[in-house]
């Protein structure tokens, strides 16, 4: 009775799969432009209409960071004004990024310097939140409580965990502060052409 219902199981399992599944020579490839542009569109737009792009590039180590037209560029300028707003265009030169006018409610075009930016920030502000997640250091106290029938009150972790659970919002302070590179010696932003 049960080789009865492997068999019967085993064929309800290939019919399935060999309804849904297509033969390999009937599937049809996908372009390299269509892949692109599934992966990153604005960098297959550049690529393919042959645009100007922003490179910040790490110079002792060649590491590379791209932004292409329609990215979010965050950037902080000499007179210490912080921007975060698509790029338009791209020159030799400058940059021009579509920036929102609160007193009359309407985006205008800032045309921006290379020489005036200061600092890229490479992701933005994340805020401080204090939540479930922040109390994961408790988690392996109650697994020892529930495994090992240790006293959670008399465990000497707790302080630690105490300790870590206080201090997580710090590392979102951390992290903040570590997310924009200074343009320096080592750091610099320039514009490539793509051919």
């Amino acid at each position: 009775m049960t080789q009865l219902r492997f068999c019967i199981l085993l064929f309800f399992l290939c019919v399935s799969f060999g309804s849904f599944s297509q033969d390999v020579h009937q599937r049809e490839a996908q372009s390299v432009e269509e892949l692109m542009y599934k992966k990153d569109p604005s960098k297959a737009r550049s690529i393919f209409n042959k645009d100007r792009y922003l490179v910040l590039e790490k110079v002792r180590s060649g590491k590379r960071t791209k932004f292409y037209k329609g990215d979010v560029f965050r950037f902080k300028t000499r007179d210490n004004t912080v921007y975060e707003d698509n790029l338009y265009d791209i020159t030799d030169s400058s940059f021009v990024i579509t920036s929102l006018n609160e007193v009359m409610n309407r985006y205008e075009y800032v045309e921006i310097k290379l020489k005036d930016v200061e600092r890229i920030y490479k992701y933005p502000k994340r805020p401080i939140r204090f939540g479930i997640a922040n109390f994961s250091p408790f988690a392996y106290i109650l697994i020892e409580w529930a495994a090992w029938n240790v006293d959670p009150i008399t465990n000497p972790k707790l302080i630690l965990a105490a300790g870590l659970t206080a201090a997580s919002p710090l590392f979102t302070v951390l992290q903040n502060g570590l997310r924009s590179k200074k343009l320096t010696d080592n750091y610099r932003l320039r514009v490539f052409q793509s051919f």
